[in-house]
């Protein structure tokens, strides 16, 4: 496995200079066959730089001046494209650099977050960024104003979000509460993670650890992580789209973290199970990183959108189970996003070993 993650480590310090555009900003896909990339995001942007800060701190030699990225980053900090989540990506980040702009970037939280409950609507992967956010300019005393806003993301991650099962809900009420995502679970056991080693939280810790357990008996026979779940229940409701990035980088990232917080490798072992299905190992027998094509495909979906939705939601309120798809009812969705190659830097850099040391375990 550490073979595969060198290739995966030096295809995105490859790849990435042809994601930035002009200004400075990367975009947000490119799709294979295609010349140019399509659109253009903050988000993806924030993540790339945690990335790239992260593989600096580890050596890697990158070819960015993330001087000049950061300071974008800043430029547009008031941009209405930026989500609550969004900024505590951009804390998260912050916590790699210098700190100057914490005290700025807790500030324009505050603003997109006037009030607490205004959390409630706020997809759990975006509460989870809030908190890891927050913890991190915690540890460097940087923290400020925050306090509160930490409180009540812990209070949402821990309470309001909390199924019996272990698992998160989407968003802490409404319909789509049940319609959660892998995203979902992942960034919040990380961010919970991160609160209990930090903080020492007990039941920040307790909580990572059940909602950790959860995901392993979700975990595919082929190690692949699945979609969607209806938490209430703790169950699957659909595995697809299974996407590359769960699979080679976020389960990691979120796996290791509990491993970190627990002593126990068996998260850590999961998570490079599963890499095994973007080199091959999946429903189509395809190899996810194509070097030949620059890319790295984003997943392996049903081949109707609109069907698979309609499937998911009917799965979750008639409380029926995924149905397997046969190969000819797949495809591979032939783009990539920018973020991807951040997630593979901030999983990776500095890491690598524990890919051999988990595959042994």
């Amino acid at each position: 496995m550490i073979d595969h993650v060198r290739e995966l480590e030096g295809f995105a310090l490859e790849r990435l200079p042809s994601l930035q555009l002009a200004d400075g900003v990367f975009c947000e896909e490119v799709v294979a066959g295609e010349p140019r990339p399509r659109g253009r995001s903050l988000r993806y942007t924030l993540v790339v730089l945690i990335g790239l800060l992260r593989a600096e701190e580890h050596g890697l030699d990158h070819g960015f001046h993330l001087g000049a990225l950061r300071s974008k980053v800043l430029d547009e900090i008031g941009s209405k494209e930026l989500s609550p989540g969004d900024l505590g990506l951009a804390l998260w980040a912050e916590s790699r650099a210098d700190g100057r702009a914490a005290a700025e970037l807790v500030s324009a939280l505050k603003r997109k977050l006037p009030r607490s409950e205004r959390l409630d609507a706020v997809a759990s992967i975006g509460v989870a960024w809030i908190l890891m956010g927050l913890v991190e300019a915690g540890v460097r005393g940087e923290l400020g104003e925050g306090g509160a806003v930490l409180e009540s993301a812990r209070g949402q991650l821990l309470d309001k979000r909390r199924a019996r099962s272990g698992l998160v809900t989407h968003v802490a009420r409404g319909p789509r509460r049940r319609l959660a995502h892998f995203d979902d679970q992942i960034h919040t056991l990380l961010a919970l993670s991160q609160l209990a080693r930090v903080m020492d939280d007990g039941d920040a810790a307790e909580a990572a650890r059940t909602l950790g357990d959860r995901l392993l008996e979700l975990q595919m026979p082929n190690g692949a992580w699945p979609w969607s779940c209806d938490p209430v229940r703790g169950v699957v409701v659909d595995p697809y789209d299974v996407y590359s990035v769960h699979q080679d980088s976020l389960a990691m990232i979120g796996m290791h973290g509990l491993s970190q917080t627990t002593g126990d490798p068996r998260y850590r072992a999961a998570a490079v199970r599963g890499m095994a299905w973007s080199f091959g190992g999946n429903e189509l027998g395809v190899q996810m990183l194509d070097p030949d094509a620059r890319m790295i495909y984003r997943s392996i979906r049903r081949r109707s959108q609109r069907a698979r939705r309609a499937r998911t939601a009917a799965a979750t309120y008639l409380r029926s189970g995924p149905r397997p798809a046969s190969p000819d009812e797949l495809e591979v969705d032939r783009s990539m996003r920018s973020f991807h190659l951040g997630w593979i830097l901030e999983a990776w850099a500095g890491r690598e070993e524990l890919a051999a040391e988990a595959a042994e375990a």
